[in-house]
């Protein structure tokens, strides 16, 4: 009996199968569909705006090279005309190196009255005045030249470095594109991604571009008019030391100043914070981002608070590097103390805790 259980003990133990202890593996969250979804868009915007970059360096590109063929023509034109001057002028130097002008004064000692000698002398100031005139164009035609031919130079510098950019951008857009296509081409919602690009494109042209315009706009005369409103108020100005006086403004009088100086600007806020500065709108379902620094640009006259914008995002995504490189190009953000106050030169700015700190000198 007891051999029996046995024996039906190991068959149970034999033919029951066996199955481990469940233990949870922790792995990495692969990223929801909605993040993919997002990065898909993202992609879309940058080709886009990368896009109106190569066809506006196609532009430029075209410009200058008619611009370079019109040089070319005046060139051609303006040799012509100082080698004309040349023979003149020549003829000029040749008459005064040989002593034939001084023969004509000697004419002076000949004349018999004195209103002859006063046609005499009349006579030669108009040789003399022509003679001037004459190495005068000679001057003119061969600086125009020379003027023509420095631009001529520029022209063609400024054309390769144009052909060069060009070729990178289309490079990244080509790049850019085959990404997209082949994620698209793998994605179930191929479709619904494709339409949510466009429509971001789209509102980015009808509605992103001009509020970015409105907030630069107002926000480059708001900042260049800024040194007059902080030298009016004694709060922002520390006179400790009367040869290195300090500007100290917060963000939040920035943002007063601002919102006062343009109904526009009621709805951007400005963050200082360690050596980066953020900035914040919105307006109806647009909302814009600028994220940048100030920064000192030295000049040899007066120098330069200048507002560099590091980073846009529009409605959460972020705009690439051409477009910021374009709207600097159009909007100078920054002011010039000495254009509001003569004697005073900025030699510093940082922004640390909230507030702005601009350091500035006395000259006489």
């Amino acid at each position: 009996m007891k051999y029996k259980f046995v024996l039906l003990l190991l068959s149970l133990l034999l033919f029951t199968p066996f199955t481990p202890p469940f233990y949870p593996v922790l792995a990495e969250e692969p990223p929801s569909a909605s993040d993919e979804a997002k990065e898909l868009v993202q992609k879309g915007l940058t080709i886009f705006e990368i896009d109106k970059e190569v066809s506006r360096l196609n532009e430029q590109d075209a410009k200058i090279v008619v611009q370079i063929g019109q040089n070319e023509q005046n060139i051609v034109k303006q040799t012509n005309q100082v080698d004309s001057t040349r023979k003149h002028a020549g003829k000029v130097m040749r008459a005064y190196y040989t002593g034939d002008r001084d023969s004509i004064w000697m004419l002076l000692f000949s004349v018999k009255s004195f209103s002859d000698a006063l046609r005499m002398f009349e006579y030669l100031q108009m040789i003399i005045t022509n003679d001037h005139r004459a190495l005068s164009a000679f001057t003119d035609s061969f600086n125009q030249l020379k003027s023509l031919k420095t631009e001529l130079e520029s022209s063609r510098t400024e054309l390769q470095a144009t052909k060069e950019k060009f070729l990178l951008q289309r490079e990244r857009l080509v790049t850019l594109q085959a990404e997209l296509d082949k994620q698209l081409a793998v994605s179930a919602q191929a479709q619904v991604i494709q339409n949510q690009i466009k429509n971001l494109n789209e509102q980015w042209k009808q509605e992103g571009v001009p509020l970015f315009r409105e907030y630069l706009t107002s926000l480059a005369i708001a900042f260049r008019e800024l040194p007059q409103y902080v030298t009016k108020e004694n709060k922002f100005m520390d006179l400790s030391s009367i040869k290195n006086p300090v500007i100290s403004i917060s963000d939040t009088d920035f943002n007063s100043y601002i919102h006062e100086k343009d109904k526009l600007l009621q709805n951007l806020n400005f963050t200082f914070s360690d050596g980066h500065i953020i900035a914040k709108g919105k307006k109806d379902q647009i909302e814009a981002s600028l994220e940048g620094k100030f920064v000192l640009k030295e000049n040899p006259d007066m120098n330069e608070v200048r507002f560099v914008v590091d980073k846009l995002e529009f409605n959460g995504f972020q705009l690439p590097d051409t477009t910021i490189e374009d709207f600097t190009k159009e909007f100078q953000l920054g002011f010039v103390p000495k254009k509001m106050v003569s004697y005073l030169d900025v030699v510093s700015v940082e922004t640390k805790n909230g507030v702005a700190v601009v350091k500035l000198k006395l000259s006489l």
